[in-house]
């Protein structure tokens, strides 16, 4: 009995316990929940407050962008003054920005929670690094401004000085832009999001401006500044196209004393070559291209895509056919015309009435010459027209005072495309002209994840000006990262069908009816990549196909290549050189990773008519 009465009392004692526990439980679970309330109000205030200074942040960025992009900003006071406004706002949203997320007293509370306090540190570090780069872009846009007059070219007296001193404010604030890229620090969700997009355009942005700064270096010594140059000018015409378009005509041009003077050029027909030039074939330009005899042939020498290797053989043939030497070539087509034209205004053409201008010189130049023309007419020399426009232009150019900046501008927009390009003699500045895109070829940056198409005219025709391709990319990542891309290039003759027989539309030699086209659609594939049929060539692996295209007549080419380790941190990137054209190529790529989750949007479309970057964040399922 003693032991039952002590066992109940025992019972008792421990139900009190439990008791007096469960309610400290229930007590610290009320209060928990009360802090995890409070907190998550906070918390879904203090996020407001955050992402409306974000959306504050992006709107700013959007300013900027609009500011850096525009090619005609910098080329005329308004412009400036326009480019400055935006700049001005976008320095006023991010500054906006900071007020709000310093002075609000949500963030400022939630800031002194331990494992959120790097939120709002790596915020603000954030809002100061916009404005710090905003800051430097309006430094530069006002620099800008104030060198405009020393920038002009007057009377083809050439500003070096002047483009010294932009190339030492461009280096600047290219410096100042890309040190302010950082690691994302920490932050979540859509604050990490902001970092690593604000850190990939200033990286971006400050690696363009640096490489801008290069580049105006190598152009002052290009241009004159360390002792006066001889250039060949290779005129390309559009309308039968080679990698770029074919040269037929040319011009010699000189810098001295730093003043730009243009000799008298003619047609190529006219300095032929009877043995190919000492140019140093590469082994695999050799095997596609050696046929044509790129070394001996105007009319060949720029099939390859590589103009580091065309521009060398361009200065040896000159020599060999005039025993002239010049220190470089300046290749230049329609479209790079057209830009010129765009600084100067329209000029008149003898026996034309119409004006010259950028909005038609294209169709001009590469249509309206060869109308009414027969095919057996032997009209090269008299109507290739490229000579005489350049001349004309360079006459406007020489006469009066041009601005500098938008000169830079609208030919730095056709080198982009492919529609300028230099060689120098110089290593130093030859190296500089590859490494920016003013020269070499396609496999001058990231040859392992670089694709470039070329349609080229295996005829003696003018079909260039009618034929209008195209690509599309189908793209898949393997779970093992490794991307198969197959790639459709599309070949639309817009010839007239049954036009009579005609010097632009043949037929010639080489065809059978007027309007066919001996297309040579050349598909270059990203280095180490492999594919059925392959030479690597340009830095870059070739494959090729030949066929005709009649007039009205649309025809596919089937490429499939693998390209390895397709993934490099957590990123799928494919980049894309166009080739000049009159029309740039469309071009449209589409992702498809199974086993793999792809941020954004899995399809790109759009105009090759720049270097283009196609790129996905993936990571596996």
């Amino acid at each position: 009995m003693w032991r039952h009465r002590s066992g109940r009392r025992r019972r008792r004692r421990f139900d009190v316990h439990g008791r007096r526990r469960r309610r400290r439980l229930l007590r610290r679970g009320w209060i928990a929940a009360g802090v995890l309330l409070v907190a998550g109000m906070l918390g879904a205030l203090g996020l407001s407050e955050a992402l409306r200074a974000r959306t504050q942040l992006t709107g700013a960025k959007a300013a900027l962008q609009a500011a850096v992009d525009d090619p005609a900003a910098l080329g005329t006071a308004e412009g400036r003054a326009a480019s400055l406004a935006q700049v001005d706002g976008a320095v006023a949203a991010i500054a906006d920005a900071r007020a709000r997320v310093a002075g609000s007293p949500v963030l400022s509370l939630i800031g002194a929670v331990p494992v959120v306090r790097g939120q709002r540190a790596g915020f603000l570090r954030l809002i100061d690094d916009s404005a710090a780069a905003a800051a430097a872009g309006r430094q530069l846009l006002a620099a800008v401004d104030s060198l405009a007059e020393r920038t002009k070219v007057r009377d083809g007296a050439l500003p070096l000085d002047g483009l010294a001193e932009l190339q030492q404010q461009v280096k600047a604030t290219g410096d100042a832009i890309g040190s302010r890229a950082r690691a994302p620090g920490g932050l979540w969700g859509p604050l990490g999001d902001a970092r690593r997009q604000f850190d990939q355009v200033a990286a971006s942005s400050g690696r363009r401006l640096t490489e801008g700064a290069d580049a105006l270096g190598a152009a002052r010594t290009f241009l004159g500044a360390g002792g006066d140059r001889k250039y060949l000018v290779a005129l390309q015409n559009n309308a039968e196209m080679r990698d770029q378009g074919i040269v037929l005509s040319y011009v010699p041009l000189s810098f001295t004393g730093g003043r730009l003077v243009i000799g008298k050029g003619g047609s190529t027909n006219d300095i032929p070559l009877d043995r190919a030039a000492p140019t140093v074939l590469p082994d695999g330009t050799r095997e596609v291209f050696g046929p044509a005899r790129p070394t001996q042939r105007w009319t060949a020498v720029n099939a390859t895509a590589d103009f580091a290797f065309s521009g060398r053989a361009m200065v040896d043939m000159y020599r060999q056919a005039t025993g002239n030497a010049v220190d470089g070539v300046i290749a230049m087509d329609v479209p790079a015309l057209a830009a010129l034209l765009r600084v100067v205004g329209p000029v008149s053409l003898d026996g034309r009435a119409e004006p010259i201008t950028a909005d038609n010189v294209g169709r001009v130049l590469l249509k309206d010459f060869y109308d009414g023309l027969g095919v057996t007419s032997d009209q090269t020399a008299r109507k290739e027209r490229l000579g005489d426009v350049l001349k004309l232009v360079s006459d406007k150019l020489t006469t009066g005072a041009r601005d500098g900046v938008s000169l830079g501008r609208e030919l730095g927009q056709a080198a982009r495309g492919g529609h300028l390009k230099l060689w120098s003699a110089q290593a130093a500045e030859e190296a500089v002209f590859e490494r920016t895109g003013l020269g070499g070829g396609p496999a001058s940056v990231d040859a392992d994840r670089t694709f470039h198409v070329a349609v080229e005219n295996r005829s003696g025709t003018k079909l260039d000006y009618y034929v209008k391709p195209s690509v599309h990319q189908d793209v898949t990542l393997t779970p093992q990262g490794t991307a198969v891309v197959r790639t459709t290039v599309t070949v639309d003759n817009q010839a007239p069908v049954n036009a009579p027989p005609s010097y632009a539309l043949g037929p010639d030699e080489f065809t059978k009816k007027p309007g066919d086209y001996l297309a040579w659609v050349l598909f270059w594939a990203p280095a180490g990549s492999t594919m059925q049929v392959g030479t690597p060539e340009s830095g870059l692996n070739l494959a090729n196909f030949i066929a005709v295209v009649g007039a009205g007549e649309r025809r596919e080419f089937m490429f499939e290549t693998v390209v390895p380790d397709a993934v490099r941190d957590g990123r799928l990137r494919l980049r894309f050189v166009p080739q000049a054209r009159l029309t740039p190529m469309p071009l449209d790529v589409h992702l498809d990773a199974p086993g793999w989750r792809v941020e954004g949007a899995s399809s790109w479309q759009g105009p090759l008519d720049v270097v283009r970057t196609v790129e996905w964040a993936v990571r596996r399922g």
